[in-house]
């Protein structure tokens, strides 16, 4: 039975066919490869809007570095930057400078967070709508944190004095 998809009414097998994506060098390619042959599907070109400026190279440098992440790698920095910024954080705090590194905190949380609970949903939820519910439910959980993180950071005492509070005796009146 044939498969529609978002190239052609038929879909070949998996094994003729190759997605390949190059990112913001100059521009983006999107190709699909049948047997022999590679037909450009939709193209995306930067040039125009980024230019030559030492600003345009840097945003360009920058979002290559970034679309060249796995998830993997992601995961690991989020895992090296919990581990340095969170010893930091104890130490700096209270003061000026551990603002930035509970703003850091904000952000490498729900992301470790978000990432290790997707690996658990691939090994352990059956695929289908159950995998798709959960990965779904991980999203908006994610989402909730990162926000009420940002609102203790923002609007609060910050994440680490929060956290330092729950040793700290009672204030009597």
């Amino acid at each position: 039975a044939a498969k529609i998809s978002i190239f052609s009414a038929t879909r070949p097998p998996p094994s003729k066919m190759l997605f390949t994506r190059r990112c913001m060098r100059s521009s983006l390619n999107l190709v699909r490869h049948h047997g022999i042959g590679f037909t450009t599907v939709r193209k995306f070109s930067t040039e125009d809007k980024v230019g030559n400026t030492p600003a345009g190279q840097a945003v360009k440098q920058t979002t290559s570095a970034l679309m060249d992440l796995s998830v993997t790698d992601i995961h690991h920095k989020a895992n090296i930057g919990l581990a340095v910024l969170t010893p930091a954080a104890f130490l700096l705090s209270p003061s000026l400078l551990n603002y930035p590194v509970d703003l850091a905190l904000g952000v490498m949380i729900p992301v470790h967070s978000h990432v290790c609970l997707n690996l658990v949903a691939e090994d352990y939820v059956p695929r289908g709508t159950a995998r798709s519910t959960a990965k779904l439910g991980i999203a908006l959980v994610t989402l909730v944190t990162a926000f009420g993180l940002m609102k203790i950071n923002m609007c609060g005492p910050g994440i680490t004095e929060s956290i330092k509070s729950l040793w700290r005796k009672p204030k009597t009146e």
